[in-house]
């Protein structure tokens, strides 16, 4: 990334797959970085369920 951008404009080139530095040795980059995402979300959302879980039981 560079810091030429504001961060609301690298966030967002992020979220809609334009990052223009793809990963070394990789052609999918985009698929790699939705990947994370979706299980860093996967994993704060059960996370938060077993929270739940164990403040109300």
């Amino acid at each position: 990334m560079s810091a030429s951008k504001p961060a609301a404009e690298q966030l967002r080139d992020i979220l809609e797959g334009g990052n223009s530095q793809p990963f070394e040795g990789s052609g999918c980059s985009d698929h790699v970085g939705r990947r994370n995402l979706r299980m860093t979300v996967t994993a704060a959302v059960i996370l938060l369920v077993v929270l739940i879980a164990l403040i109300i039981f």
